[in-house]
């Protein structure tokens, strides 16, 4: 039991660097913020350099029905618009607060999932996990001080809701269509798909088409390498979650993973903005991290709820 709760972790571990690198791309390596260049490169460069990786793993075979193919070119282009959200949300607030609100994905997972999967039904422990876990999102957005709802957080937290069931329905329907076929085979075509949503960007809408090439010749090198970086971590994160789910209880797996990330993430912020400030710098007042411990360790309770109710 101890080595794939381990793996979970390492799991974790990897994602949270992946939100803290997503944060650096759009807050210092992209100039003005601006999304719409590192939607391109999520999309076109990262997207065929995955498939390649996995045309390798899958042997050069391509087979797949095209319904299948159909269903992924629609979740890569659900998926691909919550990143343009995800990336608008990282440029507004802290790193930590911003994956705290990403505990949401869990919860419209809950409400999703008997419509796509069978044998799929909501407990009442699990839905008080999900009104755990929806009040811990919308607590962050409050202001002690002000004794309100802070309307800039108000902003990011649905910036956020939208991101979260994004991710919640590519999620379910990459695990809709992998009932059918290889685990591997449906990532391959995953990134196939969304790469192909990446070239219909660049050729059919301006503006992002400028965006991109603007960034490629002022940072374009640092750009794609961190992203590279960002999308094998990730990888990595995603395989090494797969191996633990074979040692132990998915629900196990999942609650791990999933409940240790936002501790991740705000204990490496914590570091970067002591040890590298010139790279991030979030609130790590006592009052802000303890308000944050606390919203995080609802979202666990909350998580533990829907895994295990």
């Amino acid at each position: 039991m101890v080595i794939p709760v381990l793996l979970a972790v390492f799991a974790a571990i990897l994602w949270a660097s992946t939100n803290h690198i997503d944060k650096y791309l759009i807050s210092k390596a992209v100039k003005n913020a601006d999304p719409r260049a590192l939607i391109l490169v999520s999309t076109i460069i990262a997207g065929s350099a995955m498939a390649l990786i996995y045309l390798f793993i899958c042997n050069f075979q391509l087979a797949f029905d095209y319904r299948s193919i159909l269903i992924l070119l629609f979740s890569s282009a659900l998926y691909t618009v919550a990143n343009i959200f995800w990336f608008k949300a990282l440029s507004r607030d802290d790193t930590t607060i911003v994956v705290i609100m990403f505990q949401l994905v869990p919860v419209f997972m809950l409400f999703i999932s008997p419509i796509v999967l069978s044998d799929q039904a909501i407990s009442a422990v699990q839905l008080v996990g999900s009104l755990l876990i929806t009040l811990a999102a919308i607590f962050v957005a409050y202001e002690p001080s002000k004794k309100k709802l802070d309307k800039h957080k108000l902003v990011t937290l649905a910036l956020m809701a939208f991101v979260s069931f994004g991710y919640a329905a590519w999620f379910i329907i990459q695990r809709y269509v992998n009932q059918n076929h290889d685990f591997n085979q449906t990532v391959l075509w995953q990134n196939i798909t969304l790469l192909v949503v990446g070239i219909f960007i660049y050729i059919f809408i301006k503006s992002y088409r400028q965006a991109f090439q603007k960034m490629m010749k002022s940072n374009g090198p640092k750009v794609v390498g961190l992203n590279l970086l960002n999308e094998l971590a990730n990888s990595f994160g995603g395989v090494a979650s797969n191996l633990a789910g074979t040692m132990a209880s998915v629900a196990l797996v999942s609650f791990v993973s999933q409940g240790v990330q936002p501790f991740a993430v705000m204990l490496i912020g914590i570091l970067i903005t002591k040890l590298f400030p010139k790279i991030e710098q979030e609130k790590i007042t006592k009052k802000v991290v303890v308000r944050r411990a606390i919203m995080i360790v609802m979202c666990v309770i909350g998580l533990a709820c829907i895994e295990f109710g």
